[in-house]
C-alpha cells in the first residue's frame, strides 16, 4: 500500500491504515469529522474530510 493513493469519487484520499470519526456517530444536524491516519491511531493524519448534516441528510463534504 505504499505510495498508493486511493481515489475515492474525487476525494483522493491517500494510503491510509486508520480512520477516526468524531462524533462516532453522523449527528441529524452537525459537523461530523472524519480522520484518515498512516501509522496507526497516533500516526500522521493524511486527510480530514468533514461531511455537514442537515435533517439527517449529507449536505455538504469537504476534504483538508
Amino acid at each position: 500500500m505504499a505510495g498508493t493513493t486511493l481515489a475515492t469519487r474525487g476525494l483522493n484520499l491517500p494510503a491510509h491504515d486508520y480512520i477516526s470519526l468524531n462524533p462516532a456517530a453522523a449527528p441529524s444536524n452537525g459537523d461530523q469529522e472524519i480522520t484518515y491516519r498512516r501509522g496507526g491511531a497516533a500516526g500522521t493524519v493524511v486527510a480530514v474530510l468533514t461531511v455537514t448534516y442537515v435533517g439527517g441528510e449529507v449536505s455538504v463534504v469537504a476534504k483538508s
